[in-house]
C-alpha cells in the first residue's frame, strides 16, 4: 500500500526530461520542454549535475556532444562556458537547476542526480535548492551511495533507486546483480523504485518491492507499451508520445472523495 505522504508520486504521469520534441525545436531538459509539461499538467523528471565551478545545471548526458555538438564532459566546463552553448541548434541553452525549478512552477518533480565522484557537494546543493520549491519532489539515482546520502543527511526527502538489467555495463556479474536485483535498496533507504521498461516484467525483485513501495516505469515510449506493462508499475515516466490521460481521470475520482489532488499551474 502506498503511503499518503508520497502517494502524489503515483498520481500524475511524469514527462521524461520535460515534454520535449527534439526534432521540432523543443529540446529535452530545456525551459520550453518544462513549460510545456506544466501547461499539460504532467509531473517532470529531470537530471541534475554540477559544472566545473560548482553550478547545478540540468542536463542528461555526461558528455556534451549529442545535445550541443561540443566535445568533452559537462563537468569539465565552467558555467560561463556552458551558458554559451545551445541545445540542438535552437535558441535554448542548458538551464541552471534554479531556472528549472522556476519553470516547473509547482508540479510534481522526480529529480535524478547523475552519478559522480566525491558525493556530498552536489547532493547538498540540490537539497538546498529544493527546500524552497512549492510543489512535491523526490530524488532518484542509479548510484546507491547518492540515495544513502539523503537517508543520512536529509531523511525527510523522498528518495528512490533507479535501476535496469545493466547487461551492457562493463562491470562484474556480482556488481550487476547487486544493482539490477535491488540488493542495496534497504541499505540506502529507498522509498520507491524506478525500473527500466525493457526488463521490468522479468525482474522478480521489482515485483517484491512493489508490495510495499511504489514502482515507476521508465521510459515508456508508446501507449501500447504503457498498456502492456500496466500490471507491473504504479506510474510511468514517458517520452516520444502523450499518453491517454487515465491519471487525470483517477484524480477526478479522488477529488470527488475529498482527497488531495495535484496543484495545477495557473
Amino acid at each position: 500500500m502506498i503511503r499518503k505522504d508520497y502517494k502524489w508520486l503515483t498520481d500524475v504521469y511524469i514527462a521524461h526530461r520535460g515534454l520535449f520534441d527534439n526534432g521540432n525545436g523543443i529540446p529535452e531538459n530545456s525551459i520550453p520542454a518544462f513549460e510545456k509539461a506544466v501547461k499539460n499538467n504532467y509531473g517532470i523528471e529531470t537530471d541534475v549535475q554540477m559544472s566545473k565551478d560548482g553550478v547545478l545545471v540540468v542536463f542528461h548526458d555526461d558528455t556534451l556532444k549529442r545535445m550541443t555538438g561540443v566535445d568533452g564532459k559537462l563537468c569539465d566546463y565552467t558555467f560561463e562556458e556552458l551558458s554559451k552553448l545551445r541545445l540542438l541548434d535552437t535558441d535554448c541553452r542548458i538551464p541552471t537547476f534554479g531556472e528549472f525549478l522556476q519553470a516547473a512552477n509547482g508540479v510534481n518533480l522526480v529529480v535524478e542526480i547523475k552519478t559522480h565522484d566525491d558525493i556530498g557537494e552536489t547532493e547538498q546543493k540540490t537539497y538546498d535548492a529544493l527546500k524552497n520549491y512549492k510543489g512535491n519532489y523526490c530524488i532518484e539515482s542509479f548510484n546507491p551511495f547518492i540515495i544513502r546520502w539523503f537517508k543520512k543527511h536529509a531523511p525527510e526527502v523522498i528518495r528512490g533507486t533507479l535501476s535496469c538489467s545493466f547487461e551492457a555495463a562493463p562491470w562484474s556479474d556480482y556488481k550487476k546483480h547487486l544493482l539490477a536485483d535491488l540488493k542495496l535498496c534497504k541499505w540506502n533507504g529507498s522509498q520507491f523504485i524506478a525500473y527500466d521498461a525493457a526488463t521490468i516484467k522479468t525482474n522478480k525483485a521489482v515485483n517484491k518491492f512493489r508490495k510495499r513501495i511504489p514502482v515507476l516505469c521508465w521510459t515508456i515510449r508508446s501507449q501500447q507499451q504503457a498498456d502492456e506493462l500496466r500490471e507491473y508499475y504504479d506510474n510511468i515516466i514517458f517520452d516520444s508520445f502523450e499518453p491517454v490521460r487515465r491519471d487525470l481521470e483517477l484524480l477526478k475520482d479522488t477529488d470527488q472523495n475529498n482527497l488531495p489532488v495535484i496543484k495545477t499551474a495557473p
